[in-house]
């Protein structure tokens, strides 16, 4: 039985096949399906790996059985939900900026992905007091108050030369997957010194101490 990440619920939820459609000589699949948790309608599509029919067909058992052997994986949804990891530790508005480039680029948004993980430099330095000048001289304020040390600064300005070809148009050469994948974990490495690491610190001081 498939299941997916409801766009609906947003539960993790296994879905009942409602209708589908093997295609392309049995190489293809595309279903509806509702959601067993709050019973909203997705649809998807898929690839098998062999051909269990050699025919186009809206056969239910056929249908089902291709289904079955595609990987989870292996299946696009429609429509598309977002995936996030908790952002904890940081102040709320900056949090939601983060969750939202990693949703964006879990669905393919990469464009949108590096242009929140910039926003969510900024923002970083405007919550530490720095709020005039433009983001690089917020990023260098940031080292010379010692809220992050060089080599993260380094790492910010390249958020930042990433998400200003985005913000001024200079999108010919579309950023891939692996783009938007590296860039977030450079926002991560900002987010974990200027906030994260010394929360953390703070809750291990505080349980040796026994507070």
């Amino acid at each position: 039985m498939p299941s997916t990440l409801c766009p609906f619920c947003e539960v993790q939820s296994h879905v009942t096949v409602r209708w589908g459609h093997v295609y392309q000589l049995g190489w293809r699949v595309r279903f509806a399906a509702t959601c067993d948790n709050c019973k909203s309608i997705s649809v998807a599509d898929g690839r098998p790996p062999s051909r269990h029919v050699t025919s186009d067909t809206t056969d239910n058992s056929l249908v089902l059985r291709t289904i079955a052997s595609i990987p989870q994986q292996d299946l696009e949804w429609w429509p598309k939900v977002g995936q996030a990891p908790e952002v904890a530790d940081v102040p709320e508005a900056i949090s939601r900026a983060a969750k939202e480039a990693y949703s964006s680029a879990s669905v393919g948004n990469h464009m949108a992905a590096i242009l929140m993980a910039r926003t969510v430099v900024e923002a970083t330095a405007k919550s530490s007091g720095i709020s005039s000048g433009v983001l690089s001289a917020k990023i260098n304020a940031m080292k010379e108050k010692n809220l992050i040390r060089p080599a993260i600064a380094e790492q910010a300005h390249e958020v930042r030369f990433a998400g200003n070809d985005m913000a001024h148009g200079d999108i010919d050469v579309a950023p891939n997957a692996t783009d938007s994948e590296e860039i977030l974990a450079l926002m991560g490495e900002v987010l974990s010194e200027v906030f994260q690491g010394p929360a953390r610190l703070e809750r291990i001081r505080a349980k040796r101490r026994g507070a």
